[in-house]
């Protein structure tokens, strides 16, 4: 049974699934080069399909999950907040009914474009037979029926979606409904506009730049600014409520003059670390109130939405005494609701969801098409070498900068060594002169990839099986040994965010890794993500020549066909 996943807002995206398996997903933004584009997928779906040899007529079931509506289990949530509110005399009512009437009217506009593409694309059959998912529905379904676990505790949050920005579930993967929401917050008490507002307030874009939000916040104290926080958004006797007025809207602009002022008077590193802590507590005292409730034990716990975009917050919760395991979905954004569609649907026709083992799943880039391009790109120069990981390393040693593309690229934000940029990791100074390179600002060490065996003795207690150390979605704290081996990865705070690598899971990456190891001493490479500022990842073939023609790179490797200008 092929079922098509869809999502057409924030990052479009579409998935394919094959009883029970994930064979294909991918991006709007990374065919059309338009960052975060959120238009109609048409060519993902196109390319989903092609990737399982099959037209859209052999497709059994469309899954959709973006604009589903308002849930009737959210009344009783939506009704106690609303009669709070309406005795209050300071406009928190209006901004309540405010967020609702936006929300319904943005949301008609992208659900009809999808009901518009189903009677224009659709059989009759294929028409009956749409499955469609509440928004935070559809993200808990990510995360949990792709994860390693069959129950445990499920935590999504976002800036909103169908009404709600934040909801704890609980997870069985063994009934046919397996989540059971057991917590929601509305979207008007969001904690995703609460850091995108300081994202913009900070001078950056929120929905984009809150990682720049992240990185900054290590370099400042988070007491000072830590009342401003409060005021705006609290976890307090059981709920998480925002103080809707002057100082938050559940929107990411406009933003008062009293807020700003507010914001003016502190050091931005210190506003950045407030809201940063602030974010850990209240997510964390979410999942205290309601393990708490549950009566739960020793439990896993499973994450999405762009929330846990943030890899300080990820540490933070999987830190918490009662959680013995995390699995955050790699695509948390909203571009991953296809795939949370698109798994419970085949969930429930009684298919078992295989775990989610890597995200390799976009367009695959071609040696023998690469080759077919010399002619056009005859200012550059295409060998192969004998032995690809030797000649890589050998050009890391020499201080050459190395875009790689390998085979399929990855589905969701990290580039994970088969979209990457690698360097060595002894320089600190990279970080200026990299990103200069990049036309990027970060306050973020880049990341490093790391051999499993290394990771050992690089960061503290480390565990394999640790699932968020494969897909980039946490921070881990860094021994000293790491620390002087890799000052370039290694974050003000000594932490940092890698992606750590076994033989089973990529042998080509880990023969580079103890070739470099052996060459250098370091413990790991940079891995950042190959594009520019404000530029998706690269896609094709051309998109990396290009960026090696803009001297954004040094050397280009194509799966095993080195390139450089001539």
């Amino acid at each position: 049974m092929y079922t098509l996943g869809i999502c057409n807002d924030e990052t479009a995206s579409a998935c394919l699934f094959h009883d029970g398996r994930i064979i294909a997903a991918a991006s709007e933004e990374r065919f059309s080069r338009i960052k975060s584009d959120s238009s109609f997928p048409a060519r993902s779906i196109q390319y989903v399909l092609r990737e399982a040899s099959i037209a859209l007529e052999h497709v059994d079931q469309i899954a959709y999950a973006w604009a589903k509506g308002f849930d009737r289990d959210l009344l009783r949530f939506y009704v106690d907040r609303a009669s709070e509110l309406r005795v209050q005399a300071d406009g928190g009512y209006e901004i309540f009914l405010e967020r609702i009437k936006y929300e319904n009217d943005r949301d008609k506009t992208k659900s009809s474009k999808f009901w518009e593409w189903c009677s224009a694309e659709l059989t009759p059959v294929q028409n009956n037979s749409v499955f469609t998912a509440y928004h935070h529905e559809a993200h808990a379904a990510s995360a949990a029926l792709l994860s390693p676990f069959d129950r445990g505790l499920v935590l999504t949050a976002d800036g909103r979606g169908d009404f709600e920005s934040l909801a704890v579930w609980q997870f069985n993967r063994e009934q046919r409904s397996p989540l059971k929401r057991v917590f929601s917050a509305t979207s008007s008490d969001s904690l995703g506009y609460f850091y995108g507002r300081i994202t913009g307030m900070l001078g950056f874009t929120p929905m984009r730049h809150e990682g720049k939000i992240t990185g900054l916040a290590a370099y400042g104290k988070h007491s000072p600014a830590m009342p401003l926080m409060k005021s705006m958004i609290d976890f307090k006797d059981g709920k998480l409520e925002a103080k809707l007025g002057d100082f938050y809207r559940p929107f990411f602009q406009p933003c008062s003059e009293k807020l700003r002022a507010a914001i003016a008077s502190f050091p931005r590193e210190d506003v950045a670390a407030a809201a940063q802590k602030h974010l850990e507590q209240c997510l964390s005292e979410v999942l205290r109130f309601v393990h708490s409730e549950l009566a739960f034990g020793q439990t896993p716990l499973m994450l999405a939405g762009g929330v846990f975009g943030n890899v300080k917050a990820t540490q933070a919760l999987k830190n918490l005494p009662f959680i013995n395991g995390v699995f955050v979905q790699p695509q948390m954004g909203d571009g991953g609701l296809c795939i949370g569609a698109a798994a419970l649907a085949q969930h429930r026709q009684q298919f078992t969801i295989e775990p989610l083992r890597h995200m390799y799943l976009g367009p695959n880039v071609d040696s023998a098409d690469v080759r077919a391009l010399e002619s056009e790109y005859a200012d550059l120069q295409f060998d192969v070498p004998g032995q690809t990981e030797p000649a890589i390393c050998q050009d890391l040693v020499n201080g050459r900068v190395i875009g790689l593309v390998r085979g399929r690229m990855e589905f969701g934000p990290r580039a994970l060594c088969h979209r990457s940029v690698l360097y060595r990791t002894n320089d600190p100074t990279i970080n200026d002169w990299l990103n200069k390179r990049m036309n990027r600002t970060e306050f973020m060490p880049f990341a490093p990839v790391i051999r499993e065996e290394t990771a050992r003795a690089a960061f503290r207690n480390f565990e394999a099986s640790d699932m968020t150390l494969r897909f980039m979605t946490s921070t881990i704290d860094c021994t000293d040994e790491f620390q002087k081996a890799s000052p370039a990865v290694t974050h003000v705070d000594l932490t940092a965010r890698p992606q750590v690598v076994s033989k089973d899971s990529d042998l080509f990456m880990w023969k580079i890794l103890e070739e470099w190891e052996r060459l250098s001493g370091e413990m790991s490479l940079v891995n950042t993500s190959f594009n520019a500022h404000e530029e998706p990842i690269i896609c094709s073939d051309r998109d990396a020549m290009e960026a090696l023609r803009s001297g954004m790179i040094d050397v280009l490797y194509v799966n095993e066909i080195r390139i450089v200008s001539k």
